[in-house]
């Protein structure tokens, strides 16, 4: 039954749309419903009520999102819907000159939408969304009112939107081809990602482990305050580069000062008015003890050891630009519009680092006036420290989860820090086996997009996984404060998503200033993380990395790449469709174009995804069985360990399976498997066994790029624990 919060919500409705709809049986709004149809939530009213309800579509609209309702569509669905039908109804109104919703006649408009007779601007795409969806709803409409008493179908006639004669629309419609382009756009993006995987991953890491770095150098400067009696601005600077125990020299040392609010006004009192000057003098107003906050200023870089130019950070240009946040859109016209010229020259929307939550990625609400003042005055370059560190730590995590889970935005939003979600799996060592202490697996376990009920799927995690959450939380504790132990704060799940709906207020770890991050934002994030890794197409259109190209590009590298088979790689991704599974792992332009006598003679090694029998239920069961404490999350595998659920995705072919992230402890193992190949090389070519010695040979390079990819942990590792030296001195 409807609770009565929601019979109120309906109920706001009153006056602004038809009582025979609010009341229309078979909904939520149906006096005599006691729980047969389900009732339209909040979200759906408010959106009625605001933007809806009066316009001449509004009772068709109200009654359409009172039908999908009760017929237990996704609130999302509804939502999404209803929301396209407004604004496309809207435009078209205003397009044509219609006034009343008598006025409009689909048999002549929406044919004149399709052949762009009106509107030429709206893409295919857009046009195509439209009328399904328009379709749709008229045919689920039309099927409730079928089912009423035939006193009630002619009440309601009004109030439907009008079907469309399939004769009138028949060929204007390009849904096929439109799918077909998205799909060819999608995987021309993928191949330019799938390549650079392990170096996508491990660049992540670098950019954090420098901006970390220059936090800590920041916060130590702070330190030098406390207690002293130093003059602002504190200038300090520290070397930034390669290891020195590598005997390369640094590659640059920066330069910072430390100010506060008072002291930049006053050392640029000739480029302020008297007011602000004044009241920095007096200490009162925005410069009391309180609000005299202190902030960083980039001075300039030099380079170390020869004449290159000096690097810098890679979100300088970002600052520089002005392009963070909703900045990208602010501006004089002719600003703006040199703005937008330089994002679309990267492949970006308007606003392609827009975080929505404040002191993320900008300066918090409190700060952005004076400092976009201050900006203007200052010579150098100032830094939102504590807004972009954050965002890196989140996108690192999100880069991590996406190209080692192959999850969904949707999924990883989930994440929270209670026992239900992070779960830890312990087995005894196998026998024989050099450590014997017991061997412990991490999972997360999230409810997948599709999944109707609320039961959790798992997602399997490696230790590098599972360091990154811990770093995520140990910021999020220094964020709010919190004491030894203590639970991160409970929040909403974003309400404006989709599926906010399913989920309940929990300790979120994507989550900052007491609010669960938008999926927007995470992606925010991780732009802003990779920038300047250019990724193109091979007909030299600019990649923007997203979510879900992450998702192809993992979903391509485990079939293409690895060989695993596509019901297993479906099982991983949480696709109950294999033709879906199949479409996001479709073969690269590029791997079809270097395809060789090398690769093909691998290829005939190995079972042919394309022609393979999908397994019956019976074989994986057995395959299970075969499998149980030999393979899967719990079982010790060569040179790193096993996130692949259950069974073995790879048939004991562990170098080079997707489904195992490398750990460097174990280089020794892949070092003795990879001199193994070398000898199985040699003697597969004095027997003739040419099939075979390819095999061994692509063997070795698949040690050799593990090798390499353990390189870079490492590297990011120890780059991760590197001290940082600060030269301090006032002035």
């Amino acid at each position: 039954m409807a609770t009565e919060g929601q019979l109120k919500a309906w109920e706001r409705l009153r006056g602004k749309i038809a009582d025979e709809v609010l009341l229309a049986p078979k909904t939520g709004g149906d006096p005599h419903n006691q729980g047969d149809w389900r009732e339209v939530p909040s979200r759906i009213v408010d959106y009625l009520e605001r933007n809806v309800a009066a316009r001449p579509w509004g009772n068709s609209l109200a009654l359409m999102a009172a039908v999908l309702m009760a017929q237990r569509y996704d609130l999302s669905t509804v939502k999404t819907s209803l929301c396209l039908l407004h604004v496309r109804l809207s435009r078209l109104f205003e397009a044509f000159g219609l006034k009343t919703f008598r006025d409009w006649d689909p048999q002549q408009h929406i044919p004149a939408c399709l052949k762009k007779d009106v509107l030429p601007e709206d893409s295919l795409y857009i046009r195509d969304k439209f009328w399904a969806s328009y379709k749709s709803a008229t045919r689920q409409m039309m099927r409730w009112q079928e089912s009423l008493p035939e006193n009630n179908r002619q009440v309601y006639k009004a109030f439907l939107l009008p079907a469309v004669n399939p004769l009138r629309v028949e060929g204007l419609t390009l849904r096929t081809q439109i799918e077909e382009h998205q799909k060819q756009t999608r995987k021309k993006e993928t191949d330019a990602v799938v390549p650079r995987f392990a170096e996508l991953r491990a660049e992540a890491h670098f950019r954090y482990n420098r901006l970390s770095r220059l936090r800590r150098a920041y916060q130590e400067a702070l330190r030098e305050l406390e207690g002293k009696a130093c003059d602002l601005p504190l200038s300090f600077s520290y070397d930034e580069g390669r290891e020195p125990e590598k005997g390369i020299p640094f590659r640059e040392r920066l330069y910072f000062r430390v100010w506060d609010r008072r002291t930049f006004v006053l050392a640029h009192a000739e480029d302020y008015s008297c007011n602000p000057v004044h009241t920095a003098q007096k200490g009162v107003g925005t410069f009391t003890d309180q609000r005299n906050t202190r902030f960083l200023e980039f001075v300039k870089a030099e380079r170390l050891a020869d004449d290159t130019p000096p690097e810098g950070f890679w979100f300088f240009e970002l600052l520089e630009r002005g392009v963070l946040g909703l900045n990208a859109a602010v501006g004089s016209p002719d600003k703006l519009a040199a703005k937008q010229e330089w994002l679309r020259s990267w492949g970006y929307g308007p606003t392609p680092f827009l975080a929505e939550c404040s002191s993320l990625l900008t300066w918090p609400v409190a700060e952005a006036r004076f400092m976009c003042e201050a900006q203007r005055r200052s010579k150098g370059l100032l830094i939102p420290l504590e807004p972009l560190h954050a965002a890196a730590m989140f996108g690192l995590l999100a880069t991590d989860l996406f190209t080692t889970t192959g999850a969904r935005i949707n999924e990883v939003m989930q994440i929270r820090l209670t026992k239900d979600c992070i779960v830890q799996l312990t087995m005894p060592a196998p026998p024989g086996a050099r450590d014997p202490l017991p061997r412990v697996r991490y999972a997360l376990r999230l409810i997948p997009k599709g999944e109707p009920t609320d039961t959790p799927q798992d997602y399997f995690i490696g230790e590098e996984t599972k360091r990154l959450l811990v770093k995520a939380a140990q910021m999020l504790s220094q964020h709010y404060c919190l004491q030894p132990g203590e639970a991160l704060p409970v929040v909403a799940f974003d309400p404006y998503h989709g599926r906010s709906h399913r989920f309940r207020e929990a300790p979120y770890l994507f989550q900052y200033n007491h609010r669960h991050l938008s999926d927007q934002t995470i992606s925010s994030s991780m732009r802003f993380l990779l920038h300047g890794m250019v990724f193109k197409t091979r007909d030299g259109k600019m990649v923007v990395l997203k979510p879900h190209l992450l998702r192809h590009a993992f979903a391509t590298h485990a079939v293409q790449v690895e060989r695993i088979p596509l019901d297993i790689v479906g099982t991983w991704l949480h696709q109950k469709s294999v033709e879906v599974t199949d479409y996001y792992s479709k073969p690269t332009e590029s791997m079809v174009a270097e395809a060789s006598d090398l690769f093909l003679a691998r290829v005939a090694a190995q079972i042919d995804v394309h022609d393979a029998v999908l397994r019956s239920s019976e074989e994986l069961q057995t395959l299970f069985e075969e499998a149980r404490g030999k393979a899967g999350t719990l079982a010790e595998v060569i040179g790193g360990h096993c996130v692949s659920h259950g069974y073995c995705a790879a048939k004991f072919a562990c170098v080079g399976c997707a489904g195992k992230v490398p750990d460097p402890t174990k280089r020794y193992q892949i070092e003795r498997h990879r001199q193994w190949a070398l000898e199985q090389v040699d003697f597969a070519t004095h027997e003739g066994l040419h099939p075979e010695a390819t095999r061994m040979k692509q063997l070795v390079r698949e040690c050799d790029n593990e090798l390499s990819e353990m390189d870079l942990i490492d590297e990011y590792r120890k780059d991760e624990k590197r001290d940082v030296i600060v030269q301090i001195s006032n002035g």
